[in-house]
This record gives C-alpha cells, structure tokens and sequence, in this order.
C-alpha cells in the first residue's frame, strides 16, 4: 500500500516535470490572457495559425520543385486570390441579400396560417396550439438573428485581419527555422517529447480543418440545389447558413434547419415537413457517412463530449467558442495521450 502511494507520488512530480504539461500551461495561460485583454489579437493569431496548419502541407510539396521561399509565395498567392475571388463574389452579392433575409425573416416567417395546422384539433386546443406554433416562431427567429448577425459583424471588421497573410507567410517561411532556434534552448529530452506532441496536434489540427471545409462545401451546394428545387426564395442564404453551420458540429447542423423549415413553413405545412425531411436526410448523410470518415478519423472523439464541449463553450464564450470547442477538445485529447505517454500507436495519419 505505501509502494503504490509512493509510486503515485512521483508519478505526480514527473507529470508537473513534464515539459508537454509545462508548454501547454504556458500556452493555456497566454491563451486567457489575450482572450480578456486583445480579443481580436488572439482571434488574429488563431487564424494564422490554423492557416499555417493548413497550408503548410502544400508549402511542403511545392518546395520539391522550387525553393522554399518561392513555394510559400506560390502557395499564398494562390489560396489569397481563391479568397479575394470568393469574398469579391461574398461581398457584392450573398452580404447584401444576408443582410435583407435578417431584416425579412420575421415577415415571412409571419405570412404562414398556423389554422392549417390546428384544423383537426378540438376548439379548446385551438388557442394552446398557435400559442406553441408562435412561440416556436420566435424561438426560430431569434436563433437565425443570434447566428448570422455576429457573422455579419466579423466580416464588417475585415480590414483588422489585414496582417494575417504576412504574419501567415514569415510562418510558412520562417517557422521550422524558429522552431528549430527554440529548441537550442530545451534539452535533447525535452525536444523529443515536445516535437512529436507539436507534430500530433498539427495532423489533427489539418485533417479537422481540412474535413470541416469539405463537409461544409458539400452541404452548401447540397442546400442550394435542395432549396432551388422547392423554389424557397434566399436559397443561396440557406445554403451559406447550412455551409457555415456545419463548423459547429451536430448543434450547428440542427440549427440551420430552423430558417429553410420557417421560410418554407410560410407557404404550406407539407412543403415545410419536405423541407425538414430534407434536412433531415442531410444530418444523417453528413454525420453517419461522411462525418466519420473524414473528421472522426482525425480527432476520435465520441460525440457526445463533442456535444457537452459545444455547450459548454457555447455558454461560456458565445458564438466564438461553440466555433472553436471540437478542435480544442482534439487537441486536449492529444495533449492527455503524451502527458500519460499513450500516443504511440494513436497517431494520426
């Protein structure tokens, strides 16, 4: 009994000795920091570093051809003209008509005749029932309000993330370099245990981003030609709100039923249980078959911590936090294999 408490003991003191607890402490406390005194500092270099995580594969390959240098230059200006080229399209099309599907919502969403509905029911069941159907309509309009106008707000303050393609190309082209310098500084011990976490957790990192951005594209263009079908006006909105949902997992995708049902609702029930069966095909599609496949791979992470990570980070940091729960939970998932020295065998291809 007293072996085994001694044994624990000390492997308590190595756990704090251990240089992947200290960094990700280090990093933890930093993160708070920024996140109460320069949120958008903080947003800027999240930004940077997921685009260093997923662009720095590419980097990788084009440098077999040409230098280094030239390959981040290369591959920064392709993705950055794909950007400016799909913001262009953003901003002078889908933002305006965005910002009039907010405004236009509620009237829509109010021209539906909630007696179609309620016709089989008793006359004393009459009242209860469109006090349901009208709080459900509120309940619908506020979550579309609460979800795009934060978006709108972001890309209104778009001019303050105009250092993210420098700070993004002295990464891609200095960052192995600084790494490198750093390490001078840690023991070759250290230097072994932090490179293969770092590596970890930039594999999980880019096959997240990398499989959200498929699922996402997948599921707008879906949407698109769904809502076109069913000749909904706003389909192309529905299809950037389903688009942009799906990087909030589960929740978010449950969520973006809401404005295509409500909109459909306004024209007839049966074209918004169609509607919703659609959605609901989607759900499952994305999340039984794709999902698995292209996300669950990476960050293996049952989805119901998944859900309490987006609720919780929902409740504590908003629209922001639910965006950023799923990649935070791979990571700590990553960071509690090495600190208990169980990564070998887990690693992410």
């Amino acid at each position: 009994m007293i072996n085994d408490i001694d044994r624990l003991g000390i492997k308590t003191q190595s756990v704090w000795k251990d240089p992947i607890f200290i960094l990700f402490t280090i990093f933890i406390m930093i993160v708070s920091i920024l996140y109460i005194f320069a949120k958008s500092l903080l947003i800027l270099l999240f930004i940077t570093a997921l685009l260093f995580i997923l662009l720095d594969p590419a980097v990788f390959r084009v440098s077999r051809c040409v230098s280094h240098s030239v390959a981040v230059l290369l591959v920064l200006f392709a993705f950055f003209g794909i950007l400016v080229v799909v913001a262009s399209l953003f901003f002078h099309t889908i933002l305006p008509d965005l910002a009039g599907f907010v405004r236009e919502f509620p009237a829509v969403v109010a021209q539906f005749d909630s007696s179609a509905l309620l016709r089989g029911l008793p006359p004393e069941f009459m009242d209860y029932g469109n006090q349901v159907l009208h709080d459900a309509v509120v309940f619908g309009v506020d979550i579309v309000k609460e979800s795009i106008v934060p978006l709108i707000r972001t890309f209104s303050g778009v001019a303050e993330m105009i250092a993210v393609p420098f700070l993004t190309f002295y990464l891609l082209k200095d960052g192995r370099r600084i790494a490198t310098s750093i390490g001078k500084f840690l023991s070759p011990v250290q230097v072994g245990k932090i490179s293969p976490f770092l590596g970890d957790v930039g594999r999980v990192l880019g096959s997240y981003i990398r499989g959200q951005m498929l699922i996402s594209l997948v599921s707008g263009i879906v949407v698109f030609i769904g809502m076109s079908i069913f000749g909904l006006p706003y389909a192309h909105i529905l299809a950037v709100v389903s688009a942009l949902s799906e990087f909030v997992p589960v929740i978010g995708t449950v969520i973006a039923t809401v404005p295509g049902t409500l909109v459909a609702l306004s024209y007839s029930p049966l074209l918004a249980l169609k509607v919703l069966l659609f959605y609901v095909i989607l759900l499952k599609v994305n999340h039984n078959i794709i999902y698995p496949k292209v996300v669950g791979k990476a960050i293996k992470v049952h989805p119901l911590f998944i859900m309490v990570a987006i609720l919780l980070f929902g409740h504590l940091f908003g629209v922001t936090g639910m965006l950023f729960a799923v990649p935070t939970v791979a990571v700590g998932r990553v960071w509690l294999l090495h600190l208990l020295g169980q990564e070998k065998g887990d690693r992410v291809c």
